[in-house]
Formats: C-alpha cells, structure tokens, sequence
C-alpha cells in the first residue's frame, strides 16, 4: 500500500472519528446540565430572529456578530437543532484549524493527530454543542494564525480578515495579537504583513461598528459591563476548578511544553519560527487566566489549538512513518470509543418543571434566571432581559426595579433552584408572589404564575 492512499485513509478516518466525537456529545445535550451563558444565547438568537434588535432592545455582553449568526438558523426555521449543528461546525473549524497548524510543522500525520487532540480535550467536547461566542471566536483566531504562519501577502490579508471577523464576535480576540506580531516580525516583509493584517482588521471591525447602533448603549454593554465586573472584589471561582486543573489544563500544559522542547530540538529551522508564535499565543492564555476576572472554562477555548499543534508537532517529530500512521489510528479509534461509550442519562427535559412549563401557551414570555429551560418549552424570556447573569446584576447594568418592570406583559416567573439562582433579591420574590400569586414547586424550581396550569404543584 503507498503512503498516499494510506494517507487519504487516514485523514477520513479522523475526519469521521472527530465528527462521531461531537455529534455523540450533541446527543447528550440534553441529559447534561448546561452552562447557563447556553439559555442567554439561545434567548438572544430567538429575540433577535424575532426582529428585535441587540443593545437596544436585546441587552448583549459581546459585540454584535455572533448574535446575528445564531439568529439566522431560527429565522430560517432550522430550530434549535439548525443553531446546535452550527456549533458543531464551530467545533469542526477549530479542530481542522489546529489539524492545519499541526501539518505545517511536522507532516500530514502530526496534523491528523492535533485535530484529533482538541477533539478530545474537555472544552472542546463541552462547547461544542453549547451556544456561547467562545468556541467560534477560537475557531477563527486559529484559521487567522494558520494564514499568518504561511507569510505571503494575501494570505496576512486573510489572517487580518478573520482576526477582524472574530473580534466582532468577542473582544477577547486581542490576546491572539502577539501571536501574530511575533508571526509578522519573523517574515522578510515585516512591515507589509504588518499593515495587511492592521487594515484587513480594522476594515472589518469598522464595517461592523458602521452598522451597530445605538454605539453608546453597545459601548456600555459590550465595555463598561466587563470593566465594572472586572473591578468587583471577589470574583467567584468557577466550578470544578479543581477538577478542571487536574483532568485537562496541567496535563495538557505539560504536553504542550515537552512538545515545544521537541519541535525546538528537531524540527527545521524554517519551521521554528511557527512553533515560537504558537508558543507565545499559548503563554497569552496562561497569562490571560491569571488576569482576567472572571475566568470561565470556555475562556480557555482559544489556546487549545496551539497546544494540541505543539504537542502533536513535537513528538510526531520523533516517530516513524509506522509509527506516526498507528498513533493517528489509535488516536481515531480512543474518538471513537469515546462516542460510543458515552453514559446515558436521564433526560431533563423528563423533569417536572418542564412539564409545567410546557402547560404554557407557546411562545409566551416568561420572566427567569434560567434563560434554557424557558426556550427548552418553547417560551420567550423578555428581549431586556435575555440576560440575567450575575455578572450582569453585580455590575448594576440589571436592577430590581428593571427586572419588575420587564416583566410587563409576562405570564409568570421561573425562579431557578437556589445553586443556580441570579434572582436572589428578596424583593423580587416579593413582589413575583404579589403579581403571579399561584406558584408551582419543582425539581427545585419555583414558579409564578396568575392562571391555574395542569401540573403537580
């Protein structure tokens, strides 16, 4: 057998194992308690496929990209599941994008198995279902570094595009930026690839800006609110911390050093240059975790592609062609596996309160701090009040008195159960029991509501 055809086997091999991996976890999705930014998002696409618009009727954290991208599937009546596929096809940018990256290092093989090493990281199987503005912003910061690590003037003018293009969608994007200077400064026409990224860039984001309006109410939320909250003592420790450090992120940080020690040590010296932008795009996010306040897991999805490129780059380097074949293949396979093992649980969407919920007229407004399980039985949260994060209450741009007042028009409100709560002011509870004075306790939730429903109290 000749190594192309192995080659070409190989490479739909990983492409299916890496799409058995995220369709099997999308199949979970609803077995699994998701992160609570999923219910804001999906309220989010739902108003602003309904026509209403972000910043002033939609109160959005992130620029405004992402949010009329994950409209478009509800307004085309593809539905949860057209928005969901979507993700996934985030998922699959990302891990082909590292899988590029992975290639021009170390060979076709070293590529497979980087792509098949974010598949199989923890976040990446997390998010890559889930709605949020992480996984797709990580997605094109990798495909803009792949571009830039090639040198050539159109290609720095694509780099500058998606760097653009996902900066709109979470300002996050900036800590790729020295990645790609440290890419710029190592080619001949330093100043050329210099100003093909700066003005693609900044064209893109002022294209946008043009069309964002009102900017005062978008600068409040998309800045303001992150610099406020950036200031508050205290920030909680995200759950699972622990868990996190041990299962992925120390592990992976070692992988990635030994795997840049080995690319340093071995690989051409055309080749090192790459490997020292991704090393300093992966030291950004070790930083960028110790700064930023508050840090989420999800934030830890735009390093992941240059560790998995590092780590796959470094030790393929060391195998022979034998060897880099069956590593890929077993790599594929632990995919595989992995999907098919995956534990069934019980459905939430069996639970008590969603049966509850669904009682209600579809389509009415409901006032809550679990944005998910509202969409999950059809009903709409108010568009103001698509987001009632804590990080939102805490920063005061979400006030009692604007929680009441949104809920004009709404036929109750969804208290969510105490681990989970946003709406912890006593006042609001209050004044819920005064408005909507028949309420239904379950699965931990309370709701209120002013007509009797068909359901278990």
């Amino acid at each position: 057998m000749n190594v192309s055809s192995t080659a070409r086997r190989m490479l739909v091999i990983t492409g299916l194992a890496v799409l058995a991996t995220f369709l099997a976890r999308a199949s979970q999705r609803r077995a699994v308690r998701l992160d609570y930014d999923d219910g804001v998002y999906w309220q989010t696409a739902l108003a602003v496929a309904d026509g209403y618009q972000p910043y002033s009727d939609v109160f959005f954290a992130q620029p405004p990209l992402y949010a009329w991208l994950s409209a478009l599937p509800f307004a085309l009546d593809a539905g949860e599941v057209g928005s969901r596929l979507l993700t996934i096809g985030w998922a699959l940018l990302l891990s082909t994008g590292a899988g590029v990256l992975g290639g021009l290092l170390a060979g076709r093989y070293a590529g497979m198995a980087a792509a098949l090493l974010v598949a199989l990281l923890p976040p990446v199987q997390r998010y890559c279902f889930q709605f949020g503005a992480d996984l797709p912003t990580a997605a094109l910061v990798t495909w803009s570094v792949v571009c830039a690590v090639r040198a050539r003037p159109r290609w720095w003018l694509a780099s500058g595009t998606l760097l653009g293009v996902a900066g709109v969608i979470k300002l996050i994007t900036v800590v790729a930026i020295p990645a790609l200077l440290v890419a710029a400064l190592a080619c001949r026409r330093r100043l050329a690839a210099l100003a093909s990224v700066s003005v693609s860039a900044v064209a893109v984001c002022a294209l946008v800006l043009a069309v964002t309006s009102p900017p005062e109410q978008a600068w409040d939320q998309i800045v303001a609110l992150h610099l406020t909250a950036a200031d508050i003592q205290d920030q909680p420790v995200p759950g699972g911390t622990i868990s996190m450090l041990t299962l992925w992120i120390v592990p992976f940080g070692l992988l990635s050093g030994a795997g840049t020690y080995l690319c340093l040590r071995r690989l051409p010296r055309d080749r090192r240059l790459p490997v020292v932008a991704l090393v300093v795009w992966g030291t950004t996010g070790v930083v960028f975790a110790g700064l930023h306040r508050p840090i989420f897991e999800h934030h830890l999805l735009l390093f992941v592609a240059s560790g998995a490129a590092i780590t796959a780059a470094g030790f393929f380097a060391f195998l022979q062609p034998k060897a880099q074949v069956l590593t890929t293949a077993a790599l594929a396979l632990i995919c595989v596996v992995q999907a098919l093992m995956l534990p069934v649980s019980p459905r939430l969407e069996s639970t008590a309160m969603l049966r509850c919920l669904r009682a209600l007229p579809s389509g009415s407004v409901l006032v809550t701090d679990d944005q998910e399980i509202a969409a999950r039985a059809g009903l709409r949260t108010p568009p103001w009040l698509a987001d009632t994060s804590r990080v939102r209450i805490s920063s005061g741009h979400l006030t009692t008195a604007e929680i009441i007042a949104g809920a004009n028009g709404a036929v109750g409100v969804l208290f969510a159960p105490p681990d989970r709560a946003k709406f912890v002011d006593p006042a609001i509870t209050a004044w819920a029991r005064r408005a909507f004075p028949l309420t239904y306790a379950a699965d931990g939730y309370l709701l209120a509501v002013s007509t009797p429903l068909d359901c278990a109290s």
